[in-house]
């Protein structure tokens, strides 16, 4: 797909960056000794706890309220933490390993209620939940995407990428209903997880890669981090790309979070900036570094939206705080 005509968000109608009246402010900043590097944060349902996936092989769960370390979750024979995600009900917490296993810790009991281990892996990249958190779908680095039944914990599918390229990371749309995958040969995948059908494949003008993906609240979009320092809107329905932010002086996109309405998207720069565009209007509404930054692995926005959450290479974990008004 070429894009057709320029869409709102487009690098060349974007230029001089209209910044909006946003002013992130530094909160707090999470680190233990033995942080090696951040690579993927997310808050919990009622966005009282923060998780950080840590390349040392532990996973940190940070509570908010008290600004102290809640738990610590830790793997033998682990290779690096790579992506993480809270079910529905907030009640377990997945766990993307480098060396090729997907793990689910039970938060109320603090026990690893389930080790998913697929057949040949080049190590987990990225988890979610998907149809009410009874499915787990896990993005791994021999250019497959798992999915195992989180209660009988038996395998429920494989997707094959074409060219068995790296899958970086794997989201579900609202209600669970399709399946995206970001993959190294710059692509994006789509499937229906009714049919279990390839549904859509997206590539951006130029992409190096694709290195995240995420749906906008309400599914019609979604946006893809990619390698080339760009962030690409597809609207899902048509296929049709619908705008394109490019990041100034980026080293490759890490990785994209919406805001609680959609209104705004952050994207995780390899330089060690913030970016927060202005979906609706293409508009840069602010750019922040995180301090000391070997570069921002990945963003979340807190439920509420008034807190971003990022995942630094220098093994700390920063929490922004944002106008409320703005997001």
């Amino acid at each position: 797909m070429d894009g057709g005509e320029r869409q709102p968000g487009d690098p060349e109608r974007i230029e001089p960056y209209r910044l909006l009246p946003l002013r992130p402010a530094l909160v707090r900043a999470f680190s233990v000794p033995g942080c090696r590097a951040i690579y993927a944060v997310t808050f919990g349902i009622d966005g009282n706890a923060l998780a950080a996936a840590d390349g040392n092989g532990r996973t940190y769960l940070w509570d908010l309220a008290g600004g102290g370390l809640a738990g610590t979750f830790a793997h033998p024979g682990s290779r690096g933490v790579l992506g993480l995600a809270f079910d529905p009900d907030g009640d377990l917490l997945a766990i993307a390993d480098g060396n090729g296993r997907a793990y689910l810790w039970d938060l109320v009991s603090g026990e690893l209620a389930r080790t998913f281990v697929p057949r040949r892996s080049g190590g987990l990249n990225g988890v979610a939940f998907g149809l009410g958190g009874d499915l787990l779908a896990a993005a791994s680095g021999n250019g497959h995407v798992y999915l195992w039944d989180v209660v009988s914990g038996q395998i429920a599918g494989t997707y094959v990428i074409p060219g068995h390229t790296t899958v970086y990371g794997v989201t579900f749309g609202p209600g669970g209903t399709v399946l995206a995958a970001a993959c190294g040969n710059r692509w994006v995948y789509l499937w229906d997880m009714a049919t279990r059908a390839l549904i859509g494949a997206f590539v951006g003008p130029g992409s190096r890669g694709v290195n995240d993906v995420t749906f906008g609240p309400g599914g019609a979009v979604l946006a893809a981090a990619d390698g080339n320092g760009r962030v690409f809107l597809w609207d899902v329905a048509s296929g049709g790309l619908a705008g394109a932010f490019a990041d100034p002086g980026s080293q490759g996109v890490n990785g994209v979070a919406f805001g609680q309405e959609g209104a705004m998207l952050a994207a995780a720069d390899g330089n060690g900036q913030v970016y927060l565009w202005d979906v609706a209007s293409g508009g840069l509404a602010r750019a922040f570094a995180d301090p000391a930054s070997r570069g921002v692995n990945g963003v979340a926005f807190a439920p509420a939206g008034d807190l971003l959450a990022t995942a630094d290479g220098n093994g700390c974990t920063y929490l922004w705080q944002l106008s409320s008004h703005a997001i």
